[in-house]
């Protein structure tokens, strides 16, 4: 009986062991991976203050132009700057060719890049280099093109610390919504302002991977899926695991920003 006992401890303290070691190698791993985000937040949003402070530079410039010489012509056809992605992100890029962007949701802890494979759920457990990962990446889906119109299903997990997609679910709160609506990508090419117009929680839905090659096909599967009339042929839906239930997830809702 105390041989019995003894092996049992043994056996109790090896499982101690296994799990405290598991648990210390997915916080470093978490550490490592919020580190390298935090870097890349940190040197977008330098860039930003950086183009913005040039803008607004350029802005007063014209403007005391204009106070000086009040009679010169306004050429009202005049477009705006040209878009250039952040280096920060075209570097990312380089080094890492399934990213295909970058989101930022304002005031969350939404900002991460996007990355793309063949493999759908290749990133689903992975990080950016491919290793493997518990909280993966924020990925588009693979059927989708960032820079066609139609449907783009971005994905992400739902972390209890906060990260990835957490604050998606948060959405479902109109309150929070009403507040939160600035919602940026930025591509290779492009920078795509969006607005959140609709938040759910339902079952894992396969209609989320399919192709919507036309304004009605859009403005239809919206319709199908929330009740709700929106003119548009550009649709990106967020999705995260809600934990509601078995298989549930939260599917948020965002259209171009035309204002």
């Amino acid at each position: 009986m105390g041989k019995m006992r003894k092996a049992m401890i043994l056996v109790l303290v090896a499982v101690m062991v296994v799990s405290g070691f598991m648990m210390a190698r997915r916080n470093l791993e978490l550490k490592k991976e919020e580190v390298e985000y935090a870097r890349l937040q940190k040197e977008m949003k330098k860039e930003a203050a950086a183009k913005a402070k040039e803008e607004a530079a350029k802005r007063e410039a014209e403007a005391a132009v204009m106070e000086k010489d009040e009679a010169a012509p306004i050429d009202e056809t005049e477009a705006g700057p040209a878009y250039e992605a952040p280096q920060a992100l075209l570097d990312k890029m380089a080094t890492h060719p399934d990213c295909i962007g970058w989101i930022d949701i304002e005031d969350t802890n939404i900002h991460y890049p996007i990355m793309q494979n063949a493999d759908n759920e290749y990133y689903l457990h992975r990080n950016a280099d491919g290793e493997d990962s518990i909280s993966g990446c924020i990925y588009m889906d693979s059927n989708h093109d960032i820079s066609g119109k139609g449907l783009h299903t971005i994905y992400g997990h739902h972390m209890k610390n906060g990260s990835m997609f957490k604050d998606v679910v948060k959405f479902a709160d109109p309150k929070y919504m009403e507040v939160h609506q600035n919602i940026t990508i930025q591509a290779a090419d492009r920078e795509i302002s969006l607005k959140p117009v609709y938040c759910y929680a339902g079952k894992a839905d396969g209609a989320y991977r399919q192709t919507l090659e036309s304004h009605g096909q859009v403005v239809q599967f919206i319709m199908d899926h929330t009740d709700m009339e929106i003119n548009t042929d550009d649709l990106y839906v967020l999705v995260t695991c809600s934990y509601g239930s078995t298989d549930e997830r939260t599917y948020l809702y965002c259209v171009p920003d035309e204002g």
